[in-house]
């Protein structure tokens, strides 16, 4: 841990596999080198982009070890270790941890919903057997429930509850979260956003963790610069570039089509997609990323 707020451009990274749905050791290699190059602040491994739901337990950890391995101290990685149970959890949590990984996130069990009391007391027992700087993943998208802001709260009261990774797309929610952490020196806001990063910042948040940074690491982290200097009218090139870009994942059949292929493309790796997200991507599709791709890097 180096003692530092996490903020500006965090991939979530995506995990380069073998055709047996293993880690490609080499492609994830070579994807944390292309991010590190591009000056991203930190990495954000076994992640939703990282394909964790669709990967054994053995497998999110090697891909998280390999990243450690690979960043060898240059930024901070960040380790997802979602799972369905308190105690699943913690023993995924604990092996992240164990294999270096400078911050913990935590996403809410994603199979059944949670009272606010038992997801509050979630976190809290996780707190307690985790020493390790925690983030709190808030995603209605795929646990289709909200962490409500009083909860956030209650949980940035624990000193290693250390920020929230926030991909909730209501900009209102936004607002109201960068306000009431406007002055905690210790509490990070990510916003898990591709088209509204300008707006992100300009609210007050610290980060911005986005896919699509996997394959447009350099517009991001130029955008995040100049929204630092204060030059929006400059930001806002590098927005609307990335937010062109943001159309690769609408080729195809869900986000792993056009994701697949971008990678290929910038000579990253062959293949991302898991059973049963790893149906054949057709030459229209491949030509229509490539089409998008040349155009904006």
């Amino acid at each position: 841990m180096n003692g530092k707020k996490l903020s500006g451009i965090v991939p979530p990274i995506g995990t380069p596999l073998t055709e047996d749905e293993r880690v490609d050791e080499a492609g994830m290699r070579r994807l944390v080198d292309h991010l590190l190059k591009h000056g991203v602040n930190a990495i954000f491994a076994n992640g939703g982009m990282g394909a964790f739901a669709l990967l054994s337990d053995h497998e999110q950890a090697r891909a998280v070890e390999i990243v450690i391995d690979e960043v060898h101290g240059r930024v901070p990685v960040m380790a997802g270790a979602a799972d369905t149970s308190t105690k699943r959890v913690i023993e995924k949590a604990k092996r992240m941890v164990s294999l270096g990984a400078d911050y913990i996130s935590i996403l809410p069990p994603y199979y059944f919903s949670l009272t606010t009391e038992s997801l509050t007391k979630f976190y809290l027992d996780i707190a307690d057997a985790i020493p390790s700087p925690i983030v709190v993943y808030d995603n209605p998208y795929t646990v289709h429930y909200r962490i409500p802001i009083d909860s956030i709260l209650k949980l940035s009261e624990v000193p290693h509850i250390v920020g929230l990774k926030e991909s909730d797309q209501d900009v209102e929610r936004w607002q109201h979260l960068t306000h009431l952490f406007r002055s905690d020196a210790d509490f990070s806001i990510l916003i898990g956003t591709e088209s509204l990063i300008r707006v992100a910042f300009s609210l007050g948040a610290d980060g911005v963790v986005s896919g699509l940074h996997n394959i447009a690491p350099q517009p991001a982290v130029e955008l995040y610069r100049l929204m630092q200097a204060g030059d929006v009218e400059a930001a806002d090139v590098f927005q609307q570039k990335l937010i062109d870009l943001f159309n690769i994942f609408t080729c195809g059949a869900g986000i792993w089509g056009g994701f697949e292929v971008a990678l290929n493309f910038i000579g990253i790796c062959e293949k991302v997609g898991a059973g049963p997200f790893d149906t054949p991507i057709s030459e229209s599709v491949r030509n229509k990323v490539e089409e998008i791709l040349k155009a904006s890097l």
